[in-house]
């Protein structure tokens, strides 16, 4: 059996900076789920908090910023990428293909 070939991505998402922390870590658990949901392992959370944003986005100077390390199987990006288009606290996210 041949097993499906897996690649490794930094994740790094910003959330709206002012949102109750409840609401916060809900999102940040749905986001973990989404992962799983698709097949793919974290490795490692880094939170960074609330930090000012080099520029607005969506009206927002500041943001509250996490980054994941993760392994998905190849070609679940783009499933990933419309459940997270769908999430209105989230600001901005971006995958960036470790090598």
């Amino acid at each position: 059996m041949m097993e499906r070939k897996n690649s490794k991505y930094e994740f790094i998402a910003i959330i709206k900076p002012f949102l109750p922390e409840d609401v916060r870590e809900s999102l940040v658990t749905k986001i973990k789920k989404i992962f799983e949901n698709a097949g793919g392992k974290i490795e490692k959370e880094d939170i960074w908090g609330k930090r000012h944003l080099a520029y607005k986005i969506k009206g927002h100077e500041e943001g509250y910023y996490i980054v994941y390390n993760i392994e998905l199987p190849r070609g679940r990006v783009g499933d990933i990428k419309k459940e997270l288009n769908l999430e209105m606290d989230l600001l901005r996210y971006m995958f960036s293909v470790e090598r």
